[in-house]
């Protein structure tokens, strides 16, 4: 601490804008008043060398010590203090490893999974004659003229836009709920897409296919 001004001088320090001075003998006076809280930087000092009244943090003596009062405290380690964020992220990584765990577990529970039989692997599948079935089914063939497609429900030709109207009729005469579709490789989807649309419309149950298409 330094000691600032003669010892035989006298200085004078108010309260900003009030007309009630106190002296002290020592400028280390007003500086020990400042360190200990009786003075704010805002309140107003007067020297023996001063023509008026200067706040205390824009006089040159006490400039410094209202600086160094101004600096904030260094926060003191607390060793008592304990981080709770690492212990948060492990017991987050717990609760999904375990949400995921029971989802899965309940899953399991709720899927039936069948067994493999060998016996069932080993059978051969039966083969439906066409003989067995023409009763029941009508047939629909689809190929490319060029590239013109031409759709034919038993042998007649039908425009696509007809196809519907055209099953109706047939299925009403003849009773035929089910349908054979054979269709060229080359055909549009969309004409095969017109041709199921057509056979849903009208409440085809069954649809056996035999077409290998491309977008």
């Amino acid at each position: 601490m330094s000691f600032l001004g003669s010892v035989m001088s006298t200085w004078q320090v108010r309260r900003e804008g009030s007309p009630t001075a106190y002296t002290l003998p020592t400028a280390e006076a007003v500086e020990n008043g400042l360190r200990d809280g009786i003075w704010v930087p805002t309140d107003e000092v007067k020297g023996p060398a001063d023509a008026d009244w200067v706040p205390l943090d824009a006089h040159p003596d006490f400039h410094d010590v209202t600086e160094e009062l101004a600096a904030p405290m260094p926060e003191a380690h607390d060793d008592t203090h304990l981080d709770m964020n690492p212990l948060i992220d492990v017991c987050l990584v717990l609760l999904i490893f375990f949400i995921l765990t029971i989802s899965y577990a309940s899953l399991e529970r709720a899927i039936a999974v069948p067994q493999d039989n060998p016996e069932d692997a080993a059978a051969p599948v039966p083969k439906v004659q066409f003989e067995d079935i023409k009763d029941r089914i009508f047939r629909v063939k689809a190929t490319m003229d060029g590239d013109t497609p031409v759709v034919k429900v038993e042998d007649e030709v039908v425009p696509v836009h007809q196809l519907e109207a055209k099953m109706k009729l047939f299925i009403d005469r003849t009773g035929r709920k089910e349908m054979l579709l054979d269709a060229d490789g080359a055909v549009p989807w969309g004409v095969l897409t017109a041709i199921l649309d057509a056979a849903k419309g009208n409440g085809v149950h069954n649809i056996i296919s035999k077409a290998k298409t491309k977008k």
